[in-house]
């Protein structure tokens, strides 16, 4: 199984965020509060990330699942939603440049989100930033008086970056993502990928910057 891990213990700031570890093929699934639970991302949802075992060993049952955000669409954060709405009923936010390759099956739970809109949790707000380049409706979220970034598959630990082969990737666009991102306020980094970046997270973002640079 894979593991969980309470945040909240190793950062203050992350107090009531949980971090499901994705085991493969699988990206990571955040949890925010837990009353009101907004899960963040879904994993692929096959037999050994299998979503609600691990939801449910932090107390988090399908009556408190309120919201789920999907940083993009592809299977490995995306496909674990239809495992929570076969239990609960949550709203699913997308960006509305990924909402093609998903939006038949999730029909009036499907909400369309843009730069700048607001998701609203039981801890903090979340900004939403669109960062295309590893997928064309790829978004991170910012938790901007925590200086706490859900980075998806934009950034990673270790300067690393999204893949840009994809379809609708573009390196372009990925660029002007991570340039963004650079001139934001974040002291922790999550990602969909690896493991939290609880300190030089600014350093992180230029050096994926700076590298992906050297490919334009």
């Amino acid at each position: 199984m894979p593991r969980v891990l309470d945040l909240g213990k190793r950062s203050g700031k992350l107090s009531g965020v949980t971090m499901i570890v994705g085991d493969g093929l699988c990206s990571n699934i955040y949890v925010v509060g837990m009353g009101k639970a907004t899960v963040i991302d879904t994993g692929v949802g096959n037999s050994v990330n299998p979503v609600w075992p691990q939801l449910e060993s932090i107390g988090v049952q399908p009556v408190n699942v309120d919201k789920v955000v999907l940083t993009h669409a592809h299977h490995d954060h995306a496909m674990g939603v239809y495992l929570i709405l076969e239990r609960a009923n949550p709203k699913v936010y997308v960006h509305t440049k990924d909402t093609e390759y998903i939006a038949s099956s999730l029909d009036d739970r499907l909400v369309k989100v843009e730069e700048g809109d607001v998701i609203e949790t039981e801890l903090w707000p979340l900004e939403v930033i669109w960062t295309p380049g590893h997928t064309e409706g790829g978004i991170s979220l910012y938790a901007r008086e925590q200086r706490i970034l859900f980075s998806g598959d934009t950034v990673f630990p270790d300067g690393y970056y999204g893949r840009t082969d994809g379809e609708s990737g573009s390196l372009e666009q990925l660029l002007e993502s991570l340039r963004r991102l650079t001139e934001l306020s974040i002291d922790v980094i999550l990602a969909g990928h690896g493991m939290p970046v609880l300190r030089g997270a600014e350093d992180n973002i230029r050096q994926a910057y700076r590298d992906a640079s050297r490919w334009s």
